[in-house]
């Protein structure tokens, strides 16, 4: 039930009649609850972690060479993407009734990860190694299921009590993924940073 609580009457410069005024205040209701709002733990976006769990062969035989065996496949990244997805539509009008949008396909967006290069795992090779197998000329290319790989994405909450067992909030399984980019990687005497590579991935879709 709604109750109209009074407020202290209040009057207008230059107006002479009295205006009283009535708040509409929901009776029960924690909607409005400020304080419970604050409560709420918020995810970091930094706290995440991009695992491969399972790749085409070519991805394979690179770390093959360069680790001996296929091991953890967890990769340190500067940033990655969880995907977000779309509704295509057409707009369908009946005479005399507003227009609707009756929609027909969805599709999953391209996501865009941001590798840290290492000593151990040659990722900028690997990475464009993949992509020349996919298309070696524009007369030849891989068929679809032997060039994706899974890559799983976890967000995990922030709690300092977790340690270096952090609790996992989302966890997101990329699905038929392959590169179909590998931006420049640029190099300078002048920086002193950490080499990036900025790979653009398809998917197919997510779990």
């Amino acid at each position: 039930m709604t109750n109209l609580n009074p407020i202290q009457p209040f009057e207008f410069p230059g107006i002479q009649e009295e205006i009283e005024v009535r708040a509409n205040k929901l009776s029960g209701s924690s909607v409005l609850n400020i304080n419970k709002m604050l409560s709420h733990n918020l995810i970091k976006s930094s706290k995440f972690a991009a695992k491969f769990l399972s790749a085409p062969l070519i991805f394979t035989d690179i770390l093959s060479d360069s680790t001996n065996v296929l091991r953890d496949m967890t990769f340190l990244c500067d940033s990655v993407e969880f995907p977000g997805q779309s509704l295509s539509s057409v707009d369908y009008k009946i005479s005399g009734r507003q227009k609707i949008k009756v929609p027909f396909s969805r599709e999953v967006n391209e996501v865009n990860f941001t590798f840290y290069e290492n000593d151990k795992i040659p990722l900028y090779l690997m990475f464009n190694s993949w992509i020349e197998e996919i298309s070696p000329n524009n007369a030849q290319n891989m068929y679809f299921d032997d060039i994706v790989a899974t890559i799983e994405l976890t967000s995990f909450n922030d709690v300092e009590e977790s340690g270096s067992n952090p609790l996992a909030h989302t966890i997101v399984k990329l699905i038929d993924v392959y590169p179909i980019s590998v931006q420049s990687m640029p190099a300078n005497w002048a920086d002193e940073g950490f080499q990036k590579v900025n790979v653009s991935f398809f998917v197919s879709r997510f779990e």
